[in-house]
Formats: C-alpha cells, structure tokens, sequence
C-alpha cells in the first residue's frame, strides 16, 4: 500500500509539474507574440508620420488650407492607430474607413495623381482583419507608382468573403520603364510576419507583378460566422 500511495504521490506530483510547465510556456509564447506583433506595428507609423509632415511642412507655404486639411486628417489617423493598438482585431469595415482617410492625405498630396476605386461586398464590412495591415500595401502602391510617373494611377481594391475567407485585392499600375522591383520591401515583409505569427499560415499574403500593374492579395481567415 506504501508503495502504491508512493507511485500515486509521484504520478500527481508530475502531473501538476508538468501542468504548470506548459501554462508557462504557453504565456512565455504569447508574451513572445505580442512582443512580435508590437514591434512590426510599430514600425508602421514613423515612416508615414516622417513623409506627412514633410508634405504638411511644404504645403504650409504653397496652400495653407490643404496643410490645414492635412493635419486635421493625419490626426485622426493616428488617433485611429492608437486607439487599436492593444487590439489586433478590428472589423473590416473600420479598417476600410481608416485606409480611405489615409488615401485622403495622400490625396492632398498628389491630386490628380492619385485615383482610387473599390469594390466591396457588403457582406465583407462585417469580417474581422488585423488592425493597420492594410496601410503599408497602399503606401507600397503610392511609393512604386504614384511617386514615379506624372499620370494617374488608379489604385483598385477588390473584396469578397465567404464563410472560411476574406480575401482583398489591391492593384496598382506602375510605369515599368521607371522602376525596377527587387524582391519584397519592407511592408510587405511586415504584412506576411503579421499574418504568419496571427495565423499560423506562411501563405496568407501573395503577389504578382503583372509588368505595367502590380497585385498584392491577403487572404485572411475568418469564422464560420462571417458569410
């Protein structure tokens, strides 16, 4: 009996031990991923901040009252970055808000230049997408297209949903004798980080360079709730 209530004592003893060793490997592991997370936010909004108030800073002279426009909206940008920090999720239809305010600043910016379309299934504004994954695709957009031609260029977001997916197309068109790509920059890097450590699945974001438009698409993971 002594050595049955030994062994017994043991098996217990192990059992709680190992319990506690995997709760704290579990919240080591989340303490990790947030970490991670916040780190590949973070490195979002000082390169936008930087580039707006260089643009804010010119218009100050040449159109005060865009300069004005400018400022108004870049702080309810950042007001929107803030307030979502400590949350990774938001719903599509408040993320799609913030990126028509940021095309809004560049609007200001570029005029003409810049033309944006989107087509959106209703049915989409109710999924749920990392919050501020989706800005540094647009920048990418105004950075390898806008910036290097005097044409428009027509930025197209395409969305549509079913009850395992939402999946978003953004396109731009690109002057391809004035650039040439090399391989990923450091947004969409960030952006395929983001949704590997969310997702747990390394194939989450894809592209295609189609020589005179460029094509970025994120498939994001949904509930079976959302259709």
């Amino acid at each position: 009996m002594y050595a049955v209530f030994l062994v017994f004592f043991y098996a217990v003893n192990y059992y709680q031990s190992l319990k506690e060793k995997i709760e704290k490997e579990g919240e080591y592991k989340a303490l990790i991923r947030e970490a991670e997370l916040q780190v590949l936010k973070s490195q979002i909004n000082p390169h936008f901040l930087f580039n707006s108030l260089n643009s804010i800073s010119s218009l100050t002279v040449s159109n005060p009252e865009k300069a004005q426009e400018m400022v108004i909206n870049l702080s309810t940008f950042m007001r929107y970055s803030l307030l979502h920090n400590e949350n990774e999720m938001v719903s599509f239809s408040r993320e799609l808000e913030n990126i028509k305010l940021y095309l809004s600043i560049e609007k200001v910016r570029f005029g003409k230049k810049l033309n944006a379309e989107f087509e959106i299934n209703e049915h989409c504004l109710e999924a749920e997408i990392p919050n501020m994954i989706m800005q540094p695709l647009y920048e990418n957009a105004i950075k390898y297209g806008v910036y290097e031609t005097i044409d428009q260029v027509t930025i197209k977001t395409v969305c549509f949903c079913d009850k395992n997916i939402l999946k978003i197309t953004i396109t731009n068109d690109y002057d391809a004798s004035s650039i040439k790509r090399k391989g990923e920059g450091i947004g969409l890097r960030n952006i395929r980080k983001r949704m590997e450590i969310i997702y747990n699945q390394p194939d989450l974001i894809k592209t295609n360079d189609l020589k005179t438009s460029f094509e970025v698409q994120l498939i994001i993971p949904q509930k079976p709730a959302v259709s």
